[in-house]
Order: C-alpha cells, then sequence, then structure tokens
C-alpha cells in the first residue's frame, strides 16, 4: 500500500471517529504536559545556576576561594597576580544583603568587583564604571530587581542592609536583557570592591579570585594555586558551585522524576482509555484489509501510521500546555536553595526536556492503539473481529498477574532497604505492583457484587456485575486511572505532610534555646548563616529586661562535594539544641571542645563512624571527633553541629551568626525584644525577634519550599477525576445500543440511570480505595527514603485518614459528574435498539 492510500484511509477514518480521536489526543497531551512542566521546573534552577556563574567567571577557569564568609586577604591577590602563567586575576566579594526601596525589598547578593573584573568577558562585567555620584557611592542593578524595589532612576538612593549595617548607595545604571540576557532576573546587586568593603565591615577581604591561566598552562597554574593555598583556600574550577548545587538539588529532583512518571501513567492511562472507545473500528479495518490480501506487516504499517499521528498531534499539543503549566503553576523553587546559592527566576526550557515529554508521548500513543489490538496477527479474521473481552475468561491470566504483582510489592520494600537512596525504582516496583493486581481486586469485587445481588430484588446490581464483566479492559483501565491519581496523592502529599511537621518540630526546638533572637535583617539570613560584627553585644547585656545575651555562630562550608550548614550554638545548649534530632552516639560529649554532630549521609560520605578523628576544611583547619548523628535540620546537603567556641577558633573569627537573648525574670519575650530593638536604635541592620516569631518565618519557608510538592499531589487527583469521567461518560454514552436494548427488554429509565451510578460507584471506589491503600505504603517508603538517606527530620506518620478522605472526595465526585450523561443516556429511546439491528 502506498503511503499516500495509508494517509488517505486516516483521514476517512479520522471523520469518522473526530471525537475519540480528540479525547486521546487530549489524555496525551496531558501526560506530556505533566512530564515537561516537571522537568523545566526542575531543571531551570540548575540552567540558572549555571549562566550566573557564566556571566560572572566570564573567560576564567580557576578561582582561588574563601572557606568563610569573611574571605581572605586581598594580598592574596598581588600574589597570585604575580603567578608567571596567569593571564588575568580578578579579586570578587560576595556578600548577601536587603535592597529596599518605594516599593518593597528583596534579598540580594552584592558583587564588589574592581576593574580586572571586566577583562575576563562576563556578561555581568559589560556595565558601566562604578563612580560615587553627588558623594554617594553607587550600585548597578538588573532591571527585574530594580522594578520589584521600585528604582528606576539615575541617583535614586537604594537602601541597603549587609552585615548588620544599614547604608545607602545612588543608583548607577540598569542592566537590560538586551545586556545580559535571561541574567536580567539575577537577584544582584554590583558595587565597587572599596565600597561593598567598607559597608560589609570586611576591609581588605574578598571572598574569592577568579584566575585565566594563559592558553595551555592551567595545570601548572593550579598546582601554583594550590601552594599559595596552603591547605587554608580551596582551589576549585569556577563552576564548583554548579556542582554543589546539583547535589543540594537531589531530593528536589528526585520528587520531581517521581511526578514525571505518575503523570505519564496518569496521561497514559487516560490516553488508553479514549483509544479503547475507537478499538472496534480498528478491529474491523485489520480484518476487512486482511481479507482484501494485505500482508499482516501493512496492516501494522497502517496502525503504527495512525498511532504516530496521533502522538505527532498530542505531544505538540502537549509540549504547549507544559510550557504554560511551567510558567503559571509549577515555578521553580528557590525556598532553601536560595540561601546557599544565587541563581535567578528565569525558566529554561531546553531540548532535551521537550525530547523526553515528546517521546513520552509517541509511546503513550503506540501503546494505547496496538496493546489493545495485541491479536492482530491471529491467522483467524474472526478473533480480530470478536474479540474476548469477558474478565471471567481472563481469570488464570489474572491471577499470574496478581502473583506478580505480590513479586513487585516485596520487591519495592527489598529495593528500598537495600538502596533508600533510590526512591524512584522502589516506587516504580509499587505502581507496577498495584497495576498488576488491579484486575484480581476488580474480579473479587464483581464476585463479591453477585453474590450480593441474590438477596436483592431490584435488577441493578445483576445487569451491572455483567456490563462490567463484558468491559473488562476498559473498566480495568478506568479503574487504574483513579488508583494511580490516588496512589501518586496520597503518596506526595504524604510525605509532605510527614516533612513539614517534621521540620515544624526542629524548627521550634532550635528556636526554643532563646526567648529572642537578633540577627542579620532580610530573608536570606533565616538559618543564622551570615555573620556580622557584635558591636553592641555589651550594650544589651546591660538592659535591664535582658538576663543574658549569648553570641550563636554558624556558617555555610564546603565539604567534599557538599555545601553543608554548620551550626554552633554557645556550647552550654548544644545538648539541648540536639536532643530531639540526635539519631546515634551520645549528645553529652557535644559540650566538651572538639567535638561534633553530623548528619548520617554526610558521615557516610566521608566513610566516618562515631569516636572517628577527621579534620574540616576550615579557614584554620582543625581536628574534631565524631561525637553523634543527627538529623540534617531540614539542610538536605547535610549538617554539622559544634559548639560556638570550636567555630571561632576553626574559623578564626569574632563575628556572630545570632545573639541568643533571655530576658530577665518578669519580662516577657516581646517586651525583651522592644528593649533590644530601642538599644539598637532605628538605623540599626539587625532584626529583632521573638523565638516564636522566627519560628513561624522559618516554618513559612518550610512550607515554601516543599510548595511545589502540595500542588503536585493537588493536581494529580484532578487530573485523573477529569479522565475517569470523560472515560465512564464516553463509555456510557457509547453503549446506548445495548441501554436501548434492555430498555426493549421492559427495564425502566431509573433502573438503567442507578445501573449507570452503580456502575460508576464501582469503578471509583475499587481504584480509589486500593490507590489509597497502596498510598500509604508509598507513604511509608518515602518517609524512610527522606529520613535514612536524605536525613530530613520526617514525622513518621503509620496511617492518616487524609489519603482515605481525598479518596472519598474523588468518588463522590466523580460520580456526580457521571450522573448527568448517565441519566440522558438512561433516557435513549427503545426504538434504537430496532434500528441497530
Amino acid at each position: 500500500m502506498r503511503p499516500a492510500n495509508v494517509l488517505h484511509l486516516y483521514r476517512v477514518r479520522l471523520r469518522a471517529r473526530v471525537l475519540q480521536e480528540l479525547f486521546a489526543v487530549g489524555g496525551i497531551a496531558a501526560g506530556v504536559a505533566l512530564l515537561l512542566a516537571a522537568q523545566v521546573s526542575s531543571s531551570s534552577l540548575q540552567s540558572s545556576v549555571s549562566r550566573l556563574s557564566r556571566g560572572i567567571v566570564g573567560h576564567a577557569t580557576l578561582q582561588l576561594a574563601g572557606r568563610g564568609p569573611e574571605g581572605f586577604s586581598e594580598a592574596t591577590v598581588a600574589r597570585v597576580r604575580h603567578l608567571a602563567d596567569v593571564k588575568v586575576a580578578a579579586p570578587l566579594l560576595e556578600v548577601d544583603a536587603e535592597a529596599s526601596g518605594p516599593r518593597g525589598s528583596q534579598s540580594v547578593v552584592m558583587l564588589g568587583a574592581d576593574e580586572s573584573l571586566s577583562a575576563l568577558g562576563g556578561a555581568l562585567e559589560r556595565n558601566p564604571e562604578l563612580t560615587p555620584v553627588a558623594g554617594f557611592e553607587t550600585v548597578v542593578l538588573p532591571l527585574h530587581l530594580a522594578q520589584q524595589i521600585g528604582v528606576h532612576k539615575f541617583g535614586q538612593h537604594v537602601d541597603l542592609k549587609v552585615a548588620g549595617r544599614s547604608r545607602q548607595a545612588a543608583l548607577y545604571a540598569l542592566l537590560h536583557k538586551r545586556q545580559i540576557g535571561a541574567l536580567v532576573s539575577s537577584p544582584l546587586a554590583l558595587a565597587s570592591l572599596s565600597y561593598l568593603q567598607e559597608v560589609s565591615g570586611l576591609e581588605g577581604r574578598v571572598s574569592r579570585i577568579l584566575v585565566q591561566p594563559k592558553p595551555g598552562e592551567e595545570a601548572g597554574v593550579r598546582a601554583e594555586l594550590e601552594a599559595l593555598a596552603a591547605g587554608r583556600l580551596n582551589v576549585e574550577s569556577v563552576n564548583y558551585d554548579e556542582k554543589l548545587f546539583g547535589q543540594a538539588a537531589t531530593a528536589s529532583s528526585q520528587s520531581t522524576s517521581l511526578f514525571a512518571v505518575i503523570g505519564m501513567l496518569i496521561g497514559f492511562l487516560f490516553a488508553f482509555n479514549a483509544t479503547l472507545f475507537t478499538v472496534p473500528q480498528r478491529r474491523r479495518l485489520a480484518a476487512e484489509l486482511q481479507r482484501d490480501g494485505y500482508r499482516r506487516k501493512t496492516v501494522a504499517v497502517v496502525l503504527l501510521v495512525d498511532a504516530l499521528l496521533l502522538g505527532l498531534f498530542a505531544s505538540a499539543l502537549g509540549v504547549g500546555l507544559g510550557d504554560l503549566l511551567s510558567a503559571h503553576l509549577f515555578h521553580s523553587n528557590t525556598a532553601f536553595l536560595s540561601l546557599a546559592f544565587t541563581f535567578g527566576a528565569e525558566r529554561s526550557v531546553g531540548w532535551h526536556a521537550i525530547a523526553v515529554a515528546a517521546a513520552g508521548g509517541m509511546l503513550a500513543a503506540v501503546a494505547a492503539v496496538l496493546l489493545p489490538l495485541r491479536d492482530l496477527f491471529s491467522r483467524d479474521t474472526l478473533a480480530i473481529v470478536s474479540p474476548r473481552e469477558r474478565l471471567e475468561r481472563g481469570i488464570p491470566a489474572v491471577g499470574v498477574q496478581a502473583a506478580a504483582g505480590i513479586a513487585c510489592l516485596i520487591g519495592a520494600g527489598a529495593v528500598l532497604k537495600a538502596a533508600p537512596d533510590d526512591a524512584v525504582p522502589g516506587v516504580t516496583l509499587l505502581v507496577l505492583a498495584l497495576l498488576l493486581v488491579l484486575p484480581s481486586i476488580l474480579l473479587s469485587a464483581l464476585t463479591l457484587l453477585r453474590r450480593l445481588a441474590g438477596a436483592i430484588t431490584s435488577a441493578v446490581p445483576h445487569i451491572a456485575a455483567m456490563e462490567l464483566g463484558a468491559s473488562s479492559v476498559r473498566s480495568t483501565a478506568i479503574v487504574a486511572t483513579g488508583a494511580i491519581a490516588i496512589f501518586g496523592s496520597v503518596t506526595i502529599q504524604g510525605s509532605h505532610d510527614d516533612l513539614l511537621a517534621g521540620l515544624a518540630r526542629s524548627t521550634s526546638e532550635t528556636n526554643a534555646s532563646a526567648a529572642v533572637w537578633v540577627a542579620p535583617a532580610g530573608s536570606y539570613d533565616l538559618l543564622h548563616t551570615a555573620p556580622f560584627a557584635a558591636t553592641k553585644l555589651e550594650a544589651l547585656r546591660r538592659l535591664p529586661a535582658v538576663r543574658a545575651v549569648r553570641v550563636y555562630r554558624g556558617g555555610l562550608l564546603d565539604y567534599g562535594a557538599r555545601r553543608v550548614m554548620v551550626l554552633a550554638p554557645p556550647a552550654s545548649l548544644s545538648v539541648r539544641l540536639a536532643r530531639g534530632q540526635l539519631q546515634q552516639g551520645r549528645a553529652s560529649e557535644l559540650g566538651g571542645s572538639g567535638w561534633v554532630a553530623m548528619s548520617p549521609a554526610l558521615a557516610s560520605e566521608h566513610h566516618l563512624h562515631l569516636g572517628d578523628r577527621f579534620t574540616l576544611p576550615t579557614s584554620e583547619p582543625r581536628s574534631f571527633r565524631l561525637a553523634a548523628l543527627t538529623s540534617n535540620f531540614g539542610w538536605a546537603p547535610g549538617t554539622i553541629l559544634m559548639s560556638a567556641q570550636d567555630y571561632a577558633a576553626a574559623w578564626h573569627t569574632t563575628y556572630a551568626a545570632a545573639l541568643e537573648v533571655l530576658p530577665a525574670a518578669g519580662i516577657s519575650p516581646a517586651q525583651a525584644a522592644s528593649a533590644v530593638r530601642a538599644a539598637l536604635g532605628p538605623s540599626s541592620g539587625l532584626s529583632v525577634q521573638t523565638a516564636a516569631r522566627h519560628a513561624s518565618l522559618q516554618q513559612a519557608l518550610n512550607r515554601d519550599a516543599l510548595a511545589r510538592l502540595a500542588q503536585i499531589a493537588a493536581i494529580i487527583p484532578i487530573a485523573a477525576l477529569l479522565a475517569m469521567a470523560a472515560a465512564m461518560g464516553a463509555m456510557v454514552w457509547q453503549r446506548r445500543p445495548r441501554l436501548a436494548r434492555l430498555k426493549l427488554d421492559g427495564l425502566a429509565r431509573a433502573v438503567l440511570w442507578r445501573t449507570v451510578l452503580l456502575e460508576s460507584f464501582l469503578l471509583l471506589g475499587v481504584g480509589c480505595l486500593v490507590g489509597a491503600l497502596f498510598g500509604v505504603y508509598g507513604r511509608q517508603l518515602a518517609d524512610r527514603a527522606l529520613r535514612q538517606t536524605i536525613d530530613f527530620p520526617v514525622a513518621h506518620t503509620v496511617v492518616s485518614l487524609s489519603g482515605f478522605g481525598t479518596a472519598a472526595l474523588l468518588v463522590v465526585v466523580g460520580i456526580a459528574i457521571v450522573a448527568l450523561p448517565g441519566y440522558l443516556a438512561s433516557g435513549v429511546p427503545a426504538s434504537l435498539a430496532l434500528q441497530d439491528q
């Protein structure tokens, strides 16, 4: 058969089944959209970090970086420039800050540089020279940030809060998209190196030195830099931050992958249900082509063209919908990661994400078209026209499937126990187990319905059992759609709730060590990782409303392939801080010098056991012993806990990350906070918060960080509900001739309508109940992966009624949706049965 004839046949058939094909296109497009949106949401963050890094470093390939937020001596720059094989060495100071204007405030990263940075040729360095305007130092802002805070005129003041200090700078210029491309959305403020050093209190300090070696001399320059660093600075490639970010975003990537798998399954089942309505027509076509003498290979090609065209149109539509979904719903979540990494808010829709989503759509189309026609190559053409579909005739196969499903169920637990960091394969096995056992569960439900029907005088249960048993493939597909959706929703929402509860408990325990917290203003320091000079410490201690003020230290440390969080409370509070998070070891040793606790994944990566001695790569490398294993306090890359005194020695610093204020007897936290604010003055760049207020802000950050999981858990059952309702409605409408024959046999419209509702109840009920039960198991697996692999503080819940509540709501709403087309279809005239005959 010539290609033109194949396309002509497709056009002719399309006219006869255009509504069913549109339904199938919609189903596949939904799966493609979910898959693409999930990938874009995850990859945009990594892409943003990469673009920002390239925009700053330009042609540099190496960097000499400090090991603490206070950086290292600027004198090192001259020593690097004197190395024979260094072409360009550009110092850079990076400081977290808060920029404010008429419209509001935004957390930013201030970059301080001198004229040498422009020699590297990065996009951000091609900016006007930063010179004072009317006696004020200047800053350059990307257009997006300037619009957010309401600063847009040359010379307009920008209020800056940096390291506990308040300053003003004049706007020198705006960076537009035509100048810096996608970096226009990055939260940056560019200033001269000398000004940023002065405003941050880091005179004579830099964060890193970007190095461009002479051609072919990179290896030699690296060796010279390592000798210069003398074990106190890091020598890394300029893309080191990108690698650290990739590791930090692992948990988010795993949840995105899980979502993509579940979303694609729902899309496939949606499409599978839709194509089932065109199976009789395709069967007749296959039989007619074989009777006309066409070989089975030709028949397969004709059907494959059907599938490819269906997949092509659906994938194109799905890519467009996925782009809209990622832009308006599944935003890239920057919550916790923004506390340690800098990136913009732009989306990145790469060809790889589009290719994966489109390939998934094409695969779904081919499977949905060809799987129901697996008897295509039967030598008996009548078997193609009149296949056996009754569920009871497949009892042996159903039993084999159920056994395979139980094996997958056991395998899911075994995989996650042996490799808990591989949650996606474990959950995939669980999904496969769910699909395999569903036919046997549906058969059992129909058997139970028939037994109950014997005790009921109504014909409704008899007819419902007969109709569902006669269309087993379609019924199973509808049940599977609901089961997968509820499974995904219960698993994701359950682990979301458990993780949020664990983080809330961890936050409360951490904040309970003080009644009032004093720290740099801005949301960038909610975890107390930005240091400041506690110049008013003694003044605060003399306040009548204050009993004590203690120095809390902390920061971020690049340790191996991770950017870990270091918590350093006063030694006397270490035990209390670690009590609720302790997993192994003796917390009592944390009060002594030289002992630390860390999260298990971090200890495992460095092959450390309790009591082992090791050296941390701090500014002043120092030896420690491992006293205990704790949760990571919600910081996925890992957490290290030590005393404030040990932190000061290891980083050779007197700076504080926060001040813990204890009120005097009879003074409430709110009263103590007011007294501290008054002592600091209105121009202070420090924020004063009660422990309850600070805990609430941290919990809001937790909710924001996990918002995408909540979005996922909500949209999956909604998409499945629409798919199931549409499939059941279309199935009922297609059965009008059968309903007409039943009416011709004397059954009233009310009986037929109740039959339709009972069928819908059974399909929805079985699917949602089984999905909820499997979701409970999935929740346990997800919790275990979060707790044992990523070390999150998860509040373990064995059984929650919320998932079953979602399932019940889905059943009620689904029946309500099907009720109208069911009522209309049951009103079909009996004469239609005679016309059909």
